[in-house]
């Protein structure tokens, strides 16, 4: 990155690439702005406004900033009613049929049981047509689905998108379970345990129950895990085996 455009950088108080906050500036003037689009960190076209006056001009910053923002980071979380409908007019959409569970998670009130829903759905193939089949399928409050409606679309159909495959938290070794976002050593270590004392986790809620693992984390392994059954161990045959008695008991081999 430029020393120029560090400069802009700094004046905006946007994050660099490191994560680290400049001084606090919060307009764009023209020079920035030709610079910014110069360089690919802005999108050359002009943001549309249709407010008049100084409340229209406060609206293209803010407009212009996330649009900077988004470049960024494309994954930017979305707190609120406002910054979702900003997203919207940039031109951002999440397609309900395939979208990620990190698409997910930037919506505000995403709960991670919802995102694990959802990510159930695209595996089975299964098509949401609008927002009132969403309510339905998920019970979504509709003043939520209200709020996220700017950036819905339900486009996708045939068949389901490519997602990562599920691990059995019930069977996954401690390597397996290391590679899912959210586990670090210290949980692995304590759902190992867990499951060896008091057994099989019966449901994901089951899980964040007996780990006592935080939200956050639980949207982070949101459809990545399921609760299966676990490497089952050597045994006889049960009752319910029944052996075809025109079979010999012992071979005739000598």
């Amino acid at each position: 990155m430029g020393l120029a455009v560090v400069g802009v950088f700094a004046t905006l108080g946007l994050p660099f690439e490191d994560g680290s906050l400049m001084a606090k500036g919060h307009w764009l003037d023209p020079l920035a702005r030709r610079l910014l689009q110069a360089t690919g960190h802005l999108p050359r076209h002009q943001v549309a406004v249709t407010a008049a006056g100084q409340d229209g001009h406060g609206e293209a910053v803010e407009l212009e900033l996330l649009s900077l923002k988004l470049h960024q980071n494309p994954w930017l979380p979305l707190p609120d009613g406002t910054s979702v409908q900003r997203a919207a007019r940039l031109g951002v959409q999440l397609d309900v049929n395939c979208a990620p569970a990190s698409q997910w998670r930037r919506l505000p009130g995403m709960r991670w049981q919802w995102i694990h829903q959802l990510l159930e759905l695209q595996r089975q193939g299964t098509h949401i047509g609008d927002v009132s089949e969403m309510e339905q399928r998920l019970g979504i409050s509709p003043t939520l689905l209200k709020l996220w409606q700017p950036v819905l679309v339900f486009h996708s159909r045939g068949y389901p998108p490519c997602l990562p495959p599920l691990v059995d938290v019930n069977g996954a070794d401690g390597r397996q379970l290391s590679g899912l976002p959210g586990l670090d050593v210290d949980r692995v270590a304590l759902l190992l345990r867990e499951r060896q004392r008091g057994g099989r986790f019966c449901s994901l809620a089951d899980l964040q129950n007996r780990l006592q693992l935080p939200d956050p984390v639980m949207a982070a392994l949101a459809g990545r895990l399921h609760c299966g059954r676990g490497p089952v161990s050597p045994h006889l045959p049960g009752r319910g085996f029944k052996r075809d008695s025109s079979a010999p008991l012992f071979s005739a081999e000598t």
